[in-house]
């Protein structure tokens, strides 16, 4: 069905296809690098499909958070935080967060990882950059390894877009 799709349609399905919550960018790219198109332009699209996903995530998480503290107070976040509290945050923030980004793309995707580091209260800033950095490297890591890898065991489809 995947294949199909980007038969016909070419990188507006590797575009469309990276949006998809369950696809990720990295086999998206992979897998239109096997059929011949462009590793270049498969990446860029799948990237800015992912990555525009993650983006409307981590927006809604923002302003769901935002209208839940308007909601209870100003005084509700004081009383919640203690010591204890403060150094585990200072500590997801730290190590957490990057573990997630590179780590979540990979196990659990990087729309749920984006889902849980705004669910952690991640400050938003921060996890759009490490979303942002994790995506392309792992984006940018399979296009590489698909054009080479396929590349040099011939596996790469020239024939399902002519003219290509």
């Amino acid at each position: 069905m995947i294949s199909d799709y980007l038969r016909e349609f070419g990188y507006l399905a590797v575009f469309v296809l990276s949006a998809l919550p369950w696809l990720e960018s990295a086999a998206i790219v992979a897998l239109a690098v096997a059929f011949g198109l462009n590793p270049f332009w498969s990446g860029v699209l799948a990237f800015a499909g992912n990555w525009l996903t993650v983006l409307l995530v981590v927006f809604l998480f923002d302003r769901w958070h935002r209208s839940l503290d308007k909601r209870r107070g100003p005084d509700y976040r004081a009383k919640e935080e203690s010591k204890k509290g403060k150094r585990a945050y200072r500590i997801w923030i730290k190590y957490g967060l990057p573990g997630l980004a590179i780590l979540g793309p990979l196990f659990i995707g990087t729309e749920i990882a984006a889902a849980f580091a705004m669910g952690f209260k991640a400050p938003r800033k921060l996890v759009l950059a490490w979303m942002t950095g994790a995506l392309a490297f792992w984006t940018v890591l399979f296009a590489v390894a698909a054009h080479y890898g396929l590349g040099t065991f011939g596996l790469i489809r020239t024939d399902v877009f002519p003219g290509a």
